[in-house]
């Protein structure tokens, strides 16, 4: 059933006097503004109030434990007297990862290829390691602090065991490769035509057998 002219014309009607009674009527914030604060579902009418401040810290520098150089280009830098203890640390990390990597070397197995590469890596980065460890003693010393007394021999002790463990990698990847030259002989031996191995003796010793007949 199609809606006639006259019932479209009354539900238009129906919608704008709903949008006009919406317009017109007192909604419920306007109604509770500028009454009693109790009346009020929220607080609308707010009394003046301050403004919170945020409690601001002071930074503060020290100068007890800074040393003040005069750098020709830089100016005045101010560094710790105690930076040497950051270069301990890192000493200490870099000895901690070294020895790890020597444990990692002597763990491999050496009748393989391959694990001999890595462990030839491996002992590159064990020498790196030590000689980085060695720096850090160096500057130790140079910023004034006795503590370069342990980590100098702990450098060259790192660096004394990472050669033994390559002079025994060494040692492996030699052995290794005399065994693999003694096996491919021994299939060349075995591959060997029979016809063309060589015999002990000279054609004279065989009278009856050599093709040259004495007369």
């Amino acid at each position: 059933m199609k809606p006639t002219k006259h019932q479209g014309a009354w539900a238009l009607i129906f919608f704008l006097s709903l949008a006009v009674a919406g317009a017109f009527c007192p909604s419920p914030v306007f109604c509770q503004a500028n009454t009693r604060a109790e009346e009020q579902s929220f607080d609308y009418n707010p009394d003046a109030g301050e403004t919170p401040k945020i409690q601001q810290f002071a930074a503060e520098t020290t100068y007890e434990d800074a040393v003040l150089v005069n750098h020709p280009i830089y100016g005045a830098i101010m560094f710790s007297k105690y930076r040497w203890k950051s270069w301990v640390t890192r000493s200490l990390y870099l000895t901690l990862i070294n020895i790890a990597l020597i444990a990692v070397m002597l763990s491999l197995s050496k009748n393989e290829e391959y694990n001999l590469i890595v462990a030839y890596v491996l002992s590159g980065a064990s020498f790196a390691l030590s000689i980085w460890t060695f720096f850090c003693a160096i500057l130790i010393m140079m910023l004034h602090s006795n503590a370069w007394v342990y980590v100098l021999p702990i450098s060259a002790a790192t660096c004394g065991a990472g050669y033994i463990v390559l002079m025994k990698i060494k040692k492996s990847d030699i052995s290794l490769t005399e065994l693999k030259e003694s096996f491919k002989k021994m299939g060349a031996a075995s591959n060997e035509d029979l016809r063309l191995v060589s015999v002990q003796g000279t054609p004279g010793d065989w009278p009856d057998q050599d093709f040259i007949k004495y007369q």
